[in-house]
């Protein structure tokens, strides 16, 4: 009899689901499985075992607390949406709703869209720029055999290895991110096609003070694990009054070459100037663009 390409376990508690990821680290974890079915399982000849999210209501939960708000791993795009007055973040909102259609959007989580390999996806970046912090937990054996469940939050920069890859040992999974509330009053997200699937995006935070700016946060990513926050970039913006003036703003486009490397791509290093004028024009622009309180 013919093997099945697969074979799935659907664990009822967190310490099960732990216990037997210990056990076989190379099983692939699946809650909405918008990428893992596209991408992931379409290889002929292979084998796979997979453990199933679905029946964990832990890591479906959403809370929040004066200074921040949690998500479950697997709380779907949609259902994040949906609460956005508990995240109270329009930059985390306007990235959720150009995250698919809403079919997709219904099924994919969080935890899946932080941690496809070799990608990162579009709430990487955002919750960066948010200071997010991750929930890791895993199982370890105690004296006496029996598993003991150990957890550790670390912060979202400090999850990504020097290659870009996601940095977890084995038998450990993301189970919960802490999104700090900001308090900033301008977003800005713009998302363009690259190639094939990949985008570039660029998203920022700021606040801005009888036009000046205060505080700014600015991050670059092109989905294949380049990720770019430059405090250099951050720090020759900050103080700035806008709008500029004609003087200021070329300086500014002229020093990007030296913030930013250029790629290999001219069309990306294309993308990377044009997206970085139109959010000095949005600075420049505050009435239409500053945020009220969430």
């Amino acid at each position: 009899m013919k093997q099945p390409p697969y074979h799935i376990s659907i664990p009822q508690n967190l310490m099960d689901l732990l216990s037997l990821y210990r056990k076989n680290p190379a099983s692939l974890l699946m809650a909405g499985g918008t990428h893992l079915l596209n991408h992931t399982l379409n290889r002929e000849g292979e084998h796979y075992s997979i453990l199933s999210l679905t029946q964990l209501e832990e890591l479906q939960k959403i809370s929040r607390t004066d200074r921040y708000a949690e998500a479950g791993c697997c709380v779907t795009i949609n259902r994040m949406i949906e609460t956005a007055y508990i995240f109270r973040s329009p930059l985390l909102q306007d990235t959720l709703c150009q995250m698919g259609p809403y079919p997709i959007r219904n099924s994919a989580t969080v935890g899946g869209n932080l941690c496809i390999p070799g990608r990162r996806k579009d709430l990487f970046p955002v919750l960066q720029l948010l200071d997010t912090r991750v929930e890791i937990r895993y199982v370890k054996p105690k004296r006496n055999k029996r598993m003991s469940m150990k957890s550790r939050w670390i912060h979202i920069n400090n999850l990504l290895s020097h290659d870009g890859e996601i940095n977890l040992a084995e038998g450990e999974m993301i189970t919960r991110v802490r999104i700090p509330y900001y308090d900033g009053n301008f977003t800005f997200h713009r998302k363009v096609n690259i190639k094939d699937d990949f985008y570039l995006s660029v998203n920022c935070l700021a606040t801005i003070e009888k036009g000046v700016l205060s505080d700014i946060r600015l991050i670059f990513t092109n989905e294949e694990k380049l990720i770019i926050r430059n405090r250099d970039i951050e720090a020759n913006l900050l103080g700035r009054r806008f709008p500029l003036g004609k003087k200021d703003h070329d300086q500014l486009m002229g020093n990007l070459s030296h913030f930013y490397m250029p790629n290999e791509n001219p069309y990306e290093t294309y993308l990377i100037r044009n997206l970085f004028r139109q959010l000095l024009e949005s600075l420049a622009d505050p009435p239409e663009n500053l945020q009220g309180t969430w």
